[in-house]
């Protein structure tokens, strides 16, 4: 393998690394913004009403819940559900 290979591979093992890095960083935000606001749903009451909404670089979804209606996003796809 050549010089140049090696240094190319390494480096994109290296930005490999920081991508590894920002996406757990980024799990860990997120653990820690659904658990607050799993807190503030339990203080204030939701009546069965949630709102969860995530958008990380180009991906986007949604769970929107009211009463037995059900509206979920993942992308550009999405389902509206309602129960009886």
């Amino acid at each position: 393998m050549s010089k140049k290979s090696t240094e190319i591979i390494a480096s994109e093992a290296h930005e490999l690394g920081g991508v590894r890095r920002a996406a757990s960083m980024a799990g860990r935000a997120m653990q820690r913004l659904e658990a607050e606001a799993e807190r503030i749903a339990g203080e204030v009451g939701t009546s069965g009403r949630t709102l969860r909404l995530v958008s990380a670089g180009e991906q986007f979804s949604a769970l929107i819940k009211h009463g037995k209606t059900v509206i979920q996003i993942d992308g550009d796809s999405f389902a509206v559900t309602t129960g009886d």
